[in-house]
């Protein structure tokens, strides 16, 4: 891990050029390992601690949920937050065209009802919330859910913020006419569970919605950890868990949970495809 210390220090040198020259030495390098040794069945208990493994190894660290917290949210996040900050055209543009995209995707009557997880910033919980619809939100990081209320207050239709992990869902007992992944679903640390979970908290003709997640037939594994510059950055300084999914196994997944799914593309941004799950039934 000395090799990979050393690149993060040119990516900390970059950081402190512009956002842009960060995400320019994310592409010139990654770590890769021999995907023959991999457990052959990728539902398996073996499986999930070989690639916990492979966690610890990169990350210096045992995983724990509480590793995805974070002390990014401050008082100036309140007006400028990600990524907005960050002043960049391509990374603003591309998270408004998805925010779009989500809307279009959801494709809501008014007042509907949505869960939220991992809202962040609360961008998209702000925009909801705005057009009137009933927000649940979930997100490990209390300062995310204090920013949320802060940017929030002065709605009459405020969202509901609860601060936990993924499995705080079985806490709920109402049911939501969507559920709502953008850029969140893939730091589950069970995601077959909590697939399981979210099943029996869609309404009649609800659905769920998996936006700008790293889901592809180009990941070389079923699903795990991903070995891209910017994953193992995150992984690295901040323990956090970055996963990616073959395609071909996340409909797998999701079949086996009890969903059906539908894949939309939307070439006008990279971060264009959404998946939308319905109740198989």
């Amino acid at each position: 891990m000395k090799e990979l210390d050393r690149v993060l220090q040119e990516v900390d040198a970059a950081a402190a050029i512009s956002d842009d020259a960060m995400r320019k030495v994310f592409n010139t390098f990654e770590f890769s390992i021999d995907i023959a040794c991999l457990p052959p069945d990728p539902f398996s208990e073996t499986y999930k601690d070989f690639q916990f493994g492979l966690y610890q190894k990169i990350s210096g660290r045992e995983y724990h949920v509480a590793n995805e917290m974070c002390d990014f949210a401050n008082e100036k996040h309140i007006h400028v937050p990600f990524p907005y900050y960050t002043e960049s055209f391509q990374t603003v543009s591309d998270h408004l065209l998805m925010l779009g995209l989500i809307i279009k995707e959801l494709a809501l009557p008014p007042k509907a009802s949505i869960l939220e997880f991992g809202p962040g910033w609360g961008n998209t919980t702000l925009a909801l919330a705005q057009m009137g619809y009933r927000i649940t939100v979930i997100d490990i990081e209390q300062r995310y859910i204090d920013l949320i209320a802060r940017r929030c207050h002065g709605l009459d239709n405020r969202p509901k913020l609860i601060q936990g992990d993924f499995a705080k869902v079985q806490d709920l007992v109402e049911t939501f006419d969507a559920v709502l992944f953008y850029e969140s679903f893939h730091h589950c640390s069970d995601h077959n569970e909590l697939l399981r979970l979210l099943l029996n908290r869609l309404a009649p003709g609800g659905r769920v919605i998996f936006a700008a997640e790293p889901i592809n037939e180009a990941f070389p594994m079923p699903w795990g950890v991903r070995l891209d510059g910017m994953s193992l950055w995150s992984i690295r300084r901040f323990g956090w868990l970055e996963l990616g999914f073959s395609e071909k196994y996340f409909l797998e997944a999701l079949r086996r949970s009890g969903f059906k799914v539908e894949k939309k593309n939307y070439p006008v941004t990279a971060l264009g495809v959404i998946f939308v799950a319905h109740h198989a039934g």
